[in-house]
């Protein structure tokens, strides 16, 4: 009977990544790519203005220029799949942006680099998943050439919240 529940476990534990990665359409990852890269713009430029640190100011950056980069790319993707970007960036983005836009000094830093960590995450979780199993060629080649510098990403806002 042990070894039954142990079975159980591990099967359960195994087929975990792919209920994780269920597969998700052209349109929602554009909306979702889309607002994520509108947040690290947007929350950038706030951390290039506001921040007391070079290091954060200087990650801001190359935020700000990978990103509209990325935008760019997934536009002409979008469009080669005949999907429209969104206007603007979703609610949770949205909101965060509003707490970042209220902190201020040390405050600030702390919290943009927290932002940093926990969208980059988000971010390769989707481009990794959508590149593996996306349903348009264009969008898929877009998000597996992405993935890549959003890991690069996430690697230097771990090294600045010290994790």
């Amino acid at each position: 009977m042990r070894m039954l529940k142990i079975a159980a476990a591990v099967a359960f534990l195994a087929s975990a990544p792919c209920v994780a990665a269920q597969q998700i359409s052209s349109e929602e990852f554009v909306s979702m790519a889309a607002s994520s890269d509108m947040f690290e713009i947007q929350s950038s430029q706030l951390a290039v203005a506001n921040s007391k640190q070079d290091s954060v100011r200087q990650f801001a950056e190359m935020m700000i220029a990978d990103h509209t980069k990325a935008s760019q790319e997934l536009k002409t993707a979008a469009g080669e799949a005949s999907v429209t970007l969104p206007a603007q960036m979703d609610e949770k983005h949205a909101a965060e942006l509003e707490k970042l836009k209220n902190a201020q000094g040390e405050q600030f830093d702390a919290a943009y680099v927290q932002a940093q960590l926990a969208a980059h995450q988000e971010a390769l979780k989707l481009l990794q998943s959508y590149a593996q199993g996306g349903d348009s060629q264009p969008l898929k080649a877009h998000a597996a050439k992405t993935a890549p510098v959003v890991q690069g990403h996430l690697e230097h806002a771990q090294k600045l919240s010290g994790s």
